[in-house]
């Protein structure tokens, strides 16, 4: 049986590739990180038709903004700032859409309903079945944007303080500055017999 390379070198032999103008090669790498990258938009975005959507128009910018990737570098940390960013511009129109008054009617008269909150999570979007769960992934929704991504990429996606930091482009202590503040807001919100 042949022994395959690490995921790092299969990465960047496909970036490579990629970087050539192979889309189908583009297509592989994104791919390799589909799951995870999907993970993650879910955690920052609360639902995951929302995830979806974000994901694919990262995909695309990403693809177009492939000449400014700087070789050599993890691909998956690069991506990850251009997710994030879709993911912050998503909230952004979200929020737009909900502070544009609702006229109680049409000009047919008809009585309209009530706006839905969008960005609330459905009940089967929530990350586990049980109980406990439960009560974390609501506080979590309650959580400002920037906790729950640092707690998502930490408990979620498993990364390192350095992988954390290349991610988001700060230091490693800011990563824990802001992974202890993070955690000290989700403990309130827990009930405490949840922590």
């Amino acid at each position: 049986m042949p022994l395959s390379a690490p995921p790092e070198m299969e990465d960047q032999a496909l970036l490579e590739r990629a970087l050539q103008g192979n889309r189908s090669a583009f297509g592989q790498l994104t791919s390799r990180h589909q799951a995870r990258s999907l993970a993650l938009a879910t955690g920052i975005l609360g639902n995951r038709e929302d995830a979806l959507e974000t994901l694919q128009e990262a995909y695309l910018k990403s693809w177009k903004a492939l000449d400014q990737f700087v070789p050599g570098k993890p691909f998956f940390p690069w991506f990850y700032r251009i997710l994030r960013n879709a993911c912050i511009q998503r909230i952004r129109r979200r929020k737009i859409r909900q502070t544009l008054p609702l006229q109680a009617t049409n000009p047919e008269g008809i009585t309209l309903p009530e706006p839905v909150d969008h960005s609330a999570p459905l009940p089967e979007e929530l990350l586990a079945k049980d109980e406990a769960s439960q009560k974390v992934a609501h506080a979590l929704s309650r959580l400002p944007l920037a906790d729950r991504e640092i707690l998502t990429l930490k408990h979620f996606d498993g990364l390192t303080y350095r992988e954390i930091a290349d991610s988001l482009g700060i230091p490693v202590g800011t990563v824990m500055s802001r992974m202890s503040t993070a955690r000290k807001r989700l403990r309130q919100l827990l009930p405490k017999d949840s922590a």
